[in-house]
C-alpha cells in the first residue's frame, strides 16, 4: 500500500505540472497559430513584384558579405 501511494505521489506531481504548463501556454499557441495564418495570407496577397523587391536587398547584402 505504501508503494502505491509513493508511486502516485511521484507520478502525480509531474502530471500536475505538465497540465498547468499546457493550460498556461495554450493561449500563446493559439495566438501564434493565428499570426502564422495572417502571415500566410499576407504572403499570398503580396504581388510578385513587391516580393522580389522585398527580398532583393537581403540577397545583395549576403553576396557582398560572402
Amino acid at each position: 500500500m505504501e508503494d502505491l501511494l509513493n508511486i502516485v505521489g511521484n507520478v502525480g506531481f509531474p502530471i500536475a505540472v505538465a497540465a498547468f504548463l499546457l493550460i498556461r501556454i495554450e493561449s500563446k499557441i493559439i495566438c501564434l497559430t493565428q499570426a502564422i495564418g495572417e502571415l500566410r495570407e499576407a504572403i499570398l496577397i503580396m504581388p510578385r513584384e513587391q516580393a522580389a523587391v522585398a527580398y532583393q536587398p537581403f540577397r545583395s547584402v549576403a553576396k557582398e558579405v560572402v
